[in-house]
């Protein structure tokens, strides 16, 4: 019992020492407290920004309307590129770009928040002898670009509409990165 509890605590210093927090809630300002969104293409970016709109508290709409913000995502693409190549000129390492362009009107209809950009990428190692391995390993550091970026368009929204950080969310539900991921 004791050796558990030592164990326990080893471990919640080292997360402490090295940097780990779990990720805070964040208030958004009241006049983003109702939001309908708008997001182009991909259905995972509209449920991961859902989800993370929804734990800070933020009422989402089905339709926009007088009193309900718009958080507009014309922009949502993924873009792979070969990074290294083997002695053989085959691929041994990829790049998977992510670029979201995001504005935010406000509750009047006027632009609170001017179109922004955010780019994310992550690299990943390419097996030929795992295949299939490879092609979930991209469908894994998707994931993760998705939800970083969702939490990237939270904290700019609050950043610039005057929200506050609130207690720890709940851990985020994208799987962990690969190794290599910047």
């Amino acid at each position: 019992m004791v050796r558990s509890l030592v164990v326990l605590v080893l471990g919640a210093l080292l997360l402490a020492g090295c940097g780990f927090h779990l990720r805070r809630s964040v208030r958004l300002a009241p006049t983003l407290q109702r939001m309908h969104l708008q997001v182009s293409g991909d259905n995972a970016l509209t449920r991961q920004l859902a989800t993370t709109l929804r734990l800070s508290g933020v009422t989402l709409e089905d339709h926009g309307g007088p009193g309900i913000a718009v958080l507009r995502v014309p922009v949502n693409s993924f873009d792979t590129q070969a990074l290294t190549l083997s002695g053989f000129a085959s691929v041994s390492e990829y790049v998977v770009y992510y670029r979201v362009e995001f504005e935010v009107l406000g509750t009047n209809g006027k632009l609170l928040i001017p179109l922004q950009t955010i780019r994310m990428s992550r690299n990943f190692t390419f097996n030929q002898a795992q295949v299939i391995g490879s092609a979930g390993q991209q469908e894994q550091i998707q994931r993760g670009l998705i939800d970083d970026t969702a939490q990237a368009i939270l904290m700019r929204l609050r950043a610039q509409g005057g929200g506050v950080v609130g207690k720890p969310a709940a851990a985020s539900s994208a799987a962990p990165l690969a190794p290599g991921h910047h």
